[in-house]
């Protein structure tokens, strides 16, 4: 794998961090979960840099972007990935979207369609609340539940670990929040805005009515477990695509690039081949 270069784009309402190995290669675009940046996505540079232009921003609220005042929609966030891929030249792209970043997969796969090669939605579902008028981050009353209850600064490195361990389902769920990990003249502090998180949350709906409207190949993948995705909700979802591949994990691990590599790999070099033998690229 060659180098992998850190740069910011400043957008239109964004300054956006984002990891890009460059190059003149079919481009795929990974976007991370929420508490999450562009290092979960190590892995996918490792396994894909040869043959892709792999590209991970930490999105908006996250790791080293901005966090501005706004709605954390996935119409916002998707906006600023599609004005990234504007400003790097980059006319179509394979997406690739893990839970929060799924739904913002979703938005964009189906309002641009010339600028998605194909897109893959990782343990996401597509159900939520109706639609509803949007709040501010700066008008949120209730910041994100999982981790409002976390200090804003901690004094030593150990002290930050063993909150993340206490509220951690895994060793890979405490290494996904130590990513976001940092330290300053204060202390140790989290790259995430809770107050970003909080308007996503307060703002998150159901987006099954944007699936029929994607017209690109599309590859939905969940864990064993049913806390983020049902087997219902994957069935739903794949009656609405029209072109889905569906895969359930062998693993309840929510992080489903993460806990079974070797399968999941498996799964999605499957997927990219059949982009290829369909002269995709």
């Amino acid at each position: 794998m060659g180098k992998i270069y850190r740069e910011t784009a400043g957008l239109s309402k964004v300054d956006l961090f984002y990891y890009d190995t460059k190059g003149e290669k079919p481009v795929m675009i990974c976007l991370h979960g929420m508490y999450g940046r562009a290092e979960t996505w190590s892995d996918f540079f490792s396994h894909y840099a040869d043959k892709y232009r792999v590209i991970a921003p930490d999105l908006r609220g996250h790791g080293r972007s901005s966090k501005p005042d706004g709605y954390y929609t996935y119409e916002e966030m998707g906006e600023d990935v599609v004005e990234l891929m504007d400003r790097l030249g980059i006319k179509q792209a394979i997406l690739v979207g893990h839970s929060m970043g799924g739904g913002i997969v979703g938005y964009i796969a189906s309002k641009y369609p010339d600028k998605i090669r194909a897109a893959a939605i990782l343990d996401k579902t597509a159900k939520g609340p109706k639609r509803h008028i949007p709040v501010l981050s700066s008008q949120v009353k209730e910041y994100d539940a999982f981790t409002k209850e976390w200090n804003e600064v901690f004094d030593t490195r150990r002290e930050a670990l063993e909150c993340i361990k206490r509220a951690s389902g895994s060793e890979l769920e405490t290494e996904y929040f130590v990513n976001s990990l940092y330290e300053d003249e204060s202390g140790y502090r989290f790259l995430f805005s809770k107050q970003a998180l909080g308007a996503y949350r307060a703002n998150e709906y159901d987006w099954l009515d944007l699936l029929p409207q994607i017209s690109c190949k599309t590859l939905l993948i969940k864990s064993a477990g049913e806390e983020s995705v049902t087997k219902q909700d994957l069935l739903d979802m794949e009656a609405c695509l029209k072109d889905a591949t569906v895969y359930t994990m062998s693993n309840t691990n929510h992080n489903v690039h993460l806990a079974e590599k070797e399968e999941f790999y498996r799964i999605f070099d499957q997927f990219l081949n059949t982009l290829i033998s369909g002269n995709d690229f």
